[in-house]
C-alpha cells in the first residue's frame, strides 16, 4: 500500500518527507507554491538531494504534486488562462526537479459560459500544455464534486477532456472519494462504480487517489471533506476502496481535515483496515 497525505513543503522537501516519515507514511503530497497562486519558493538542491536520500531509504512511492486552485483553464476571462498556462509550465518543472510524477490539476469552473464551451477550453489549454510536459511527468486531471460551475464532475466529462487531447499518454486522472460521492456516485457500490470508470476511462489512467470521507450527502454537489469515519461514507466504504487489490500501487492520499498527528492516526487506520480484510 502507497498511502501518505497532503503536506506543507514550506520547509522544503527534505521536511515534507520527514513529516511523512513521522506518521508512517510513504507518499505525500505538496503544493507546487502558494495554494493561492503566489510566487514559487526556489528550490534548493542540497534540500532536494537530503528528500530524495530519506525517501529512497524508507522505500517511498511516487509523491504527488498539486496544483494551485486559482488556476483556471475553462475561465471566461484570457488573462486567467493565460497565467493558468504560463505558471503550470513552471509547475511541471519544479514537479520534475523535485521527482514527482504526477501533478494533479483540477479542471477548473466554466464561470457561466456553459459546460460545453468550459470543457473546450480545458482540453484547449491541455492541448496547449502538452509540448512542455516533462518526459518524467503526467498531468492527472482531478474529478470534482460539481460544485457551482466546477468541471470534470463525471467519468464522462473527464474521458471528454481526454480524447480531445488525443489521449496523451502523459495524462491522467485523480479520483476524490469525497468528490465522487458528492457528485453522484454511490460508493457502497465501489465495485460497480470502478467497472463503470474501467469502462469509460480504463483503470490504467486512474494515477492517483485522494480518500477522503463527506461531509454531505451522495449527490449533494457539495465538496466538503471529512475525517475518514466522520462523514456520511464511514469506514466500511473506505475500507473497500483504500484495500482494493486493483488500487494497490496507486497512491493513497489523505485531504482531510487533520494535521499531521491527525494524519497518521488516519494512516494507521486505514492500515488496520487492510489487514483485517486480507
Amino acid at each position: 500500500m502507497i498511502i501518505g497525505a497532503h503536506v506543507s513543503i514550506a520547509g522544503g522537501l527534505l521536511g515534507a518527507a520527514t513529516a511523512a516519515v513521522e506518521m508512517a507514511a510513504n507518499t505525500f503530497q505538496f503544493f507546487t507554491r502558494n495554494p493561492r497562486g503566489g510566487s514559487a519558493k526556489r528550490l534548493q538542491e542540497n534540500d532536494l538531494e537530503k528528500g530524495f536520500s530519506l525517501m529512497k531509504e524508507r522505500n517511498f512511492g511516487p509523491i504527488v504534486a498539486h496544483a494551485p486552485y486559482t488556476y483556471n483553464l475553462a475561465s471566461p476571462k484570457p488573462t486567467v488562462r493565460e497565467f493558468t498556462l504560463r505558471t503550470l509550465r513552471e509547475d511541471l518543472l519544479r514537479a520534475s526537479q523535485m521527482r514527482a510524477p504526477y501533478l494533479v490539476l483540477h479542471p477548473g469552473s466554466h464561470g457561466g459560459q456553459g459546460e460545453e464551451t468550459g470543457l473546450a477550453l480545458v482540453a484547449q489549454g491541455i492541448q496547449e500544455l502538452l509540448p512542455h510536459l516533462p518526459g518524467d511527468v503526467s498531468v492527472v486531471i482531478e474529478g470534482m464534486a460539481g460544485e457551482g460551475t466546477e468541471l470534470g464532475r463525471s467519468f464522462d466529462q473527464l474521458r471528454g477532456i481526454l480524447e480531445e487531447c488525443g489521449n496523451n499518454p502523459q495524462l491522467g486522472i485523480c479520483l476524490d472519494t469525497s468528490h465522487l460521492a458528492a457528485a453522484g456516485y454511490d460508493l457502497a457500490a465501489w465495485p460497480k462504480v470502478k467497472k463503470e470508470f474501467d469502462r469509460k476511462i480504463g483503470l490504467e489512467r486512474l494515477k492517483v487517489v485522494h480518500l477522503n470521507d463527506s461531509a454531505f450527502p451522495t449527490g449533494s454537489r457539495r465538496d466538503r471533506h471529512a475525517k475518514l469515519g466522520e462523514g456520511v461514507l464511514g469506514l466500511e466504504i473506505i475500507r473497500k476502496i483504500a484495500c482494493d487489490r486493483d488500487l494497490q500501487g496507486i497512491p493513497l492520499i489523505l485531504e482531510t481535515p487533520n494535521d499531521n498527528e491527525g494524519y497518521a492516526r488516519e494512516i494507521a487506520l486505514v492500515k488496520s483496515l487492510c489487514r483485517e480484510s486480507s
